[in-house]
C-alpha cells in the first residue's frame, strides 16, 4: 500500500484489550487520514446523543499519507473526538514526532474507546507490539514531568520515543484540558484532554519504529519536498515564521487592531513592541528543537538569562499562549508571560480558552462584579501575574469556588453568573471561544469560529493565498459579502491539509504542490478538485453529526461582547454584530445548506459522496 500502512490500532480501555484492524486502500484514499478519517470513525461509531464523557465516545488519533515521508514537518497527528466544550465534534492537530512514529510502527490511526477503572497509558514498542500499562505512578504529574518519567522508564530521548499525555487539568476533567506531547506540542481545542481524563488514559508513548512508508516516486517526492519548503520559507509569512516562529504575529496583528487586549475592552496595547519576536529571541537564550523532518527555527526552548528567574527554561510559547497570558490579561512583561505560558502547558490547559476565562474574571473583578470572597482571596487585577498563576492552579484542580466555575469554560461560567457578568464574556453559543485574535477586526475568522463544527476555525486562517483557488483577494476586509464568498471558496482546503499528516506552516503554502506530492506518493494523478472534495466531505459530515447531536443553527452565533463594536485602535467603529446573521445566512446558502437550519441539503451530500 502506498502512503498508508493499512492498519488501525483499536484500544478498548474497558476490557484492557488492544487489537489490530485492517483498513482498505479504497477506504483510506477516500478518507485520507487526520481530521477526515477521524470524523468518519466518529460518524460511524459514536451515536450523536452520546455525551463527551461517556465510554461510548471515541478518541481517534490519525496520521495521513504524507506522514513519515520526506515532506517537511511530516510528524503531525490529527485528533478527533466528541469534545467537552461543545459536546460536538472536536478536531485538533499537533506536530512533533507522533504521526511519523505511529506510521513507522505500521499504523495509520489509533482509535480509543471505553473507559478504564484505573489509570493506564498506551505503549508501542517500535517493533509492532502495543500494550496498555499501569499509569498510577504518573497520576498527579504535570505534562513535562509525565514525559520525563516515561522517557526515564524506557531509557529514551525525545527523538527516540514520542510521548503525549494529559496533565492535572485532564485528570480533573477541566473542559478545556488538552493533549500535550513532545515537549511543546498540543492538541488543544474543545477539551480533548478532558475526554482522555474521563477514560483514564494518562499518556500514549510510541517508540520510533522501522517500518518504511512506501511511496511510488521517492526521489521525485524528495525533490518536490525541498521545493515546497524553499517556497514556503521565501514568502513574507514563511520567512518570518521559519526564523522566529508564530510570535512574529504580535506586531502586524496589533497594527490591524486584531490583537486581543483586556477581554476586548480596548484594542490598544501600548507595550506590544516588547513582544516582537526578534526581541524575544534576543531577550531569552534560544535553543532550536524542531519537529520531525523540519528545518525551521519555529520550535525550541527559551532560558531566562538574568534577574530573579535566571536559569528558568521551558519551551518557547506559541503566539496564542503569549497573547493568552499577555495582552489578553493585561500582563506587559514578556518574562512573566513566558512563565505563565509554561505553567499552562504543564497543567495541560488550552491557552485560548484559559486566556478568555481569566480575562473575563479580571474584568468582572475590576468592575466590582466579583469580590475576593468569590475569587478565593485572589486579587485578580489586570497584570497581576502572581495571582493569575494561582488562579490557573485552582482551575486545573477544580478548586471549589472560582476554579471549579471556570473549569466549565467561559460560556457555562458566564451563563451561571448571568446579568452584567455574562454580557462581558467572549464565546459562541456552541461553547467555544476564539483563537488568539480580536475577531471583530478579522471577519473571516469571526464567521468561521461561529459556524464551524470543530470548536475552532475550520476553513480559513493562516494566510491562504486565495488566488490559488481562482478567485481575487478580498479588496475590503470589512465587506461582509466578500468575506463570506471567500470563506466558501476555500472551504475544504484546511481540512484536506489536516488529513495528510503534515504541518501547515512548512508544507502547505501552495495547494497545487501539496496535491502534486500526493500524486507522487500514490503513483497516479491526484487533482485539486479531488483534494477539495476530501475537505468538503468532512466539513459536511461534521455539520450533519453536530446537528443530530443538538447543535443547531441558533448556536452558530457570538456572545454580545464577541460581536460588540470596536471602541478604539485601527478598527475603531467596525461593528460585525450588525451583519453576523446576514453572513451566516449567505454562508449556509453558498455551502449548499438549508438557509434556516444550516442542514446540508441532500444534493450537497450526494455530490460529495458523504453518507
Amino acid at each position: 500500500m502506498l502512503g498508508h500502512m493499512g492498519k488501525s490500532l483499536r484500544v478498548d480501555l474497558t476490557s484492557h484489550v488492544v487489537t489490530d484492524e485492517v483498513l482498505t486502500e479504497e477506504y483510506l484514499k477516500k478518507w485520507m487520514g487526520g481530521t477526515s478519517l477521524g470524523v468518519k470513525f466518529m460518524f460511524d461509531e459514536v451515536p450523536p446523543e452520546t455525551d463527551w464523557d461517556e465510554p461510548e465516545n471515541r478518541v481517534c488519533l490519525s496520521t495521513g499519507p504524507l506522514a513519515g515521508t520526506t515532506v517537511k514537518g511530516s510528524g503531525t497527528i490529527g485528533v478527533v473526538t466528541k469534545g467537552a466544550m461543545t459536546n460536538g465534534l472536536a478536531a485538533s492537530q499537533s506536530n512533533g514526532f507522533l504521526g511519523a512514529f505511529l506510521k513507522f510502527n505500521g499504523y495509520d490511526t489509533i482509535v480509543v474507546q471505553g473507559a478504564s477503572s484505573d489509570w493506564l497509558y498506551l505503549y508501542l514498542d517500535g517493533e509492532g507490539h502495543a500494550e496498555l500499562r499501569s499509569a498510577e505512578h504518573l497520576v498527579g504529574l504535570d505534562t513535562t514531568e509525565t514525559q520525563d518519567a516515561l522517557h526515564a522508564e524506557w531509557g529514551t530521548k525525545s527523538a527516540q520515543m514520542s510521548v503525549y499525555c494529559i496533565g492535572p487539568a485532564g485528570e480533573h476533567k477541566v473542559k478545556f484540558a488538552m493533549l500535550t506531547g513532545d515537549y511543546g506540542h498540543v492538541a488543544a481545542h474543545n477539551g480533548i484532554g478532558a475526554v482522555l481524563g474521563s477514560k483514564r488514559l494518562k499518556a500514549i508513548a510510541v517508540k520510533r519504529g522501522k517500518q518504511p512508508v512506501e511511496v511510488a516516486h521517492r526521489q521525485e517526492l524528495k525533490d518536490l519536498a525541498k521545493l515546497i519548503n524553499d517556497r514556503g520559507r521565501s514568502t513574507p509569512l514563511g520567512r518570518d515564521g521559519s526564523s522566529f516562529g508564530t510570535n512574529m504575529g504580535h506586531i502586524p496583528l496589533h497594527s490591524l487592531g486584531a490583537l486581543p487586549v483586556k477581554n476586548l475592552t480596548t484594542s490598544v496595547f501600548p507595550e506590544h513592541a516588547k513582544f516582537a519576536a526578534p526581541l524575544l529571541r534576543d531577550r531569552f537564550e534560544y535553543r532550536k528543537r524542531p519537529c520531525w523532518g523540519c528545518n525551521w527555527s519555529h520550535c525550541g526552548t527559551w532560558t531566562i538569562k538574568e534577574g530573579p528567574n535566571a536559569g528558568f527554561s521551558a519551551d518557547e510559547p506559541e503566539y496564542e499562549s503569549m497573547v493568552a497570558m499577555g495582552s489578553l490579561v493585561g500582563i506587559t512583561e514578556p518574562e512573566e508571560t513566558f512563565i505563565l505560558a509554561d505553567k499552562l502547558d504543564r497543567l495541560g490547559m488550552d491557552a485560548n480558552e484559559t486566556g478568555w476565562a481569566v480575562a473575563w474574571v479580571i474584568e468582572c473583578y475590576e468592575e466590582g462584579l466579583f469580590t475576593k470572597d468569590r475569587t478565593g482571596g485572589l486579587d485578580l487585577r489586570w497584570g497581576n501575574a502572581k495571582d493569575i498563576g494561582r488562579l490557573l492552579e485552582d482551575i486545573a484542580t477544580r478548586k471549589e469556588g472560582i476554579g471549579d466555575l471556570l473549569a466549565e469554560g467561559v460560556r457555562l461560567a458566564a451563563k451561571h453568573e448571568g446579568g452584567e457578568a455574562q454580557r462581558r464574556a467572549v464565546y459562541t453559543e456552541k461553547g467555544n471561544t476564539p483563537r488568539g485574535h480580536d475577531h471583530r477586526a478579522v471577519w473571516d475568522e469571526h464567521l468561521d469560529t461561529c459556524v464551524s463544527s470543530t470548536g475552532t476555525v475550520e476553513v480559513c486562517g493562516g494566510g491562504i493565498d486565495v488566488t490559488q483557488h481562482g478567485i481575487e483577494r478580498v479588496s475590503d476586509p470589512f465587506s461582509w459579502e466578500q468575506i463570506v464568498r471567500r470563506n466558501v471558496a476555500v472551504a475544504g482546503r484546511r481540512v484536506f491539509e489536516d488529513s495528510l499528516g503534515i504541518c501547515r506552516l512548512s508544507a502547505c503554502e501552495d495547494i497545487q504542490s501539496t496535491v502534486q506530492a500526493l500524486s507522487l506518493v500514490f503513483g497516479q494523478d491526484y487533482t485539486y478538485e479531488e483534494a477539495m472534495v476530501v475537505g468538503r466531505r468532512a466539513i459536511n459530515l461534521m455539520r450533519l453529526y453536530n446537528l443530530r447531536a443538538g447543535i443547531s443553527a441558533e448556536m452558530d452565533r457570538p456572545s454580545e461582547r464577541y460581536a460588540s463594536p470596536v471602541l478604539d485602535g485601527p478598527a475603531r467603529g467596525r461593528d460585525i454584530g450588525v451583519v453576523t446573521e446576514d453572513m451566516k445566512r449567505l454562508y449556509y446558502e453558498l455551502m449548499g445548506w438549508d438557509t434556516e437550519t444550516g442542514t446540508p441539503l441532500p444534493a450537497t451530500l450526494a455530490a460529495l459522496d458523504a453518507v
